[in-house]
């Protein structure tokens, strides 16, 4: 079993309490493999409804990319919603925005009981770079038509009043975002979900399923559970214990630092409390912790650095949107990998008669998460069909091995064209953003 990896979060969290390892045999309903967000929620939910569940974590509650996030609980997908819309039709996608938002309210829920070590804020920027097409006021307006998303939009004067950088032309408010320290929240399900009769196992890493007549057998490396439901939650680190699940996810490495306090310096650059992120896919995402550090996180790798290398990459990135803060002295820096599927959306449902999976979040996974666990759970102990809605997506196959070089070539793409379109912004008169090396 692997500690918590140096993280702000790990630092701050608010309790250290431990579950035991699996050493026996045992038989239950269902056995959730994996104790990041996505499997808390379904154990959660399971033991909330009465139902029997065992849940096997190799390491840590959290210890994934469920407690290294920047944060950030929306609603929505990786997907965009036009995109969804243009692939589903409105009345699809809009059951399906309804239900992020649903898991949107599940977690302030919950995140609020936990108090304001777990729910540290609300509200969330989203800024348009200086460059980009000005398209942002009618997104918003289109959002708000058709989903009633109740964005507002920021023209440069009231985001500059904001935030003093000339990086962002304009932007708009999400007051529905929460702002959550995401590894409290996990450990807080945990204890939610021991209170209400889940066991829970960490250290208990699992090497393989088996059938076992009508059901299954997990096997640990010190036990085993046979269940009749099995639900696979693992995240990035689930490998390939379901072949079509593993061959059709790609793991994706986002990086985050947090800095030393530093609250003054802070307000007078970042004047307001909200989260903030831009519209690039290359994005930064930032925000003002309650204790006066400053927490940042960007870009997007095949595979993770070295702590010391995300340091001086993130560093550079926040002096490249901020240069009065090109001083901020940085405490830790971490990486976490998040499972992405091709088509961009959760893959949530059943694989097999009695086989669910719940994965590829996307950097979605604050919300979409608990969507997934309360979608399974109410599926397995009520009957509940709505996970049908994920069913269209499937899991195509993403290149194994070979997806991580795609989804990084397709990365540096990206990045060039940020950098080939800045000098034009920069002629038409508008302020230029220098960018790090991909």
């Amino acid at each position: 079993m692997r500690p918590y990896p140096q993280t702000h979060y790990a630092a701050t969290r608010s309790d250290d309490a431990q579950w035991p390892a699996l050493e026996a045999d045992c038989e239950v309903e269902t056995c959730v493999i994996g104790g990041g967000l996505a499997g808390l929620a379904t154990a959660l939910g399971l033991a909330e409804r009465g139902r029997s569940v065992v849940l096997l974590e190799a390491n840590r509650m959290g210890w994934g990319a469920s407690g290294r996030n920047g944060g950030f609980a929306s609603a929505g997908y990786p997907l965009s919603m036009r995109d969804l819309v243009a692939q589903r039709g409105l009345s699809d996608a809009a059951a399906l925005w309804r239900l992020s938002v649903e898991a949107l309210s599940v977690v302030s829920r919950r995140a609020e009981a936990l108090g304001p070590d777990t729910l540290q804020g609300h509200g969330a920027l989203r800024c348009r770079i200086a460059w980009q097409p000005d398209t942002l006021r009618e997104h918003v307006g289109w959002m708000n038509e058709q989903f009633a998303a109740g964005l507002v939009h920021l023209p440069a004067g009231e985001l500059g009043a904001l935030l003093a950088t000339e990086a962002y032309a304009d932007g708009f408010l999400n007051p529905a975002s929460l702002q959550i320290q995401p590894l409290n929240l996990a450990r807080g399900m945990a204890h939610a979900a021991a209170a209400a009769g889940a066991r829970l196992h960490e250290g208990s890493e699992v090497v393989a399923i088996e059938a076992a007549g009508a059901a299954r057998k997990v096997v640990a490396r010190s036990g085993s559970v046979t269940a009749r439901h099995v639900v696979l939650a693992g995240g990035a680190h689930l490998g390939m214990l379901h072949a079509g699940l593993g061959l059709a996810t790609v793991p994706v490495a986002s990086f985050v630092v947090a800095t030393k306090p530093a609250s003054e310096q802070l307000r007078a650059a970042i004047r307001t409390g909200f989260a903030v992120s831009d519209t690039r896919v290359a994005t930064d995402y930032y925000r003002v912790l309650p204790d006066g550090r400053l927490l940042w996180g960007g870009r997007a790798n095949a595979f993770e650095y070295a702590p010391e290398t995300v340091r001086g990459l993130l560093k550079r990135d926040i002096a490249r949107i901020y240069p009065q803060l090109a001083d901020l002295e940085i405490e830790s820096a971490w990486s976490g990998l998040m499972p992405i599927a091709r088509h961009r959306m959760p893959v949530i449902g059943p694989l097999a008669e009695g086989l669910w999976a719940a994965a590829c979040f996307g950097g979605l996974g604050l919300v979409n998460t608990t969507l997934a666990g309360e979608l399974i759970a109410s599926a397995i102990a009520e009957g509940d069909d709505r996970h049908r809605h994920f069913a269209p997506f499937g899991l195509p196959f993403a290149g194994g091995t070979y997806g991580r070089a795609a989804f990084q070539f397709i990365y540096w793409r990206h990045q060039l064209e940020d950098w080939v379109k800045r000098p034009r912004a920069r002629k038409r008169g508008r302020p230029a953003v220098t960018e790090g090396q991909p």
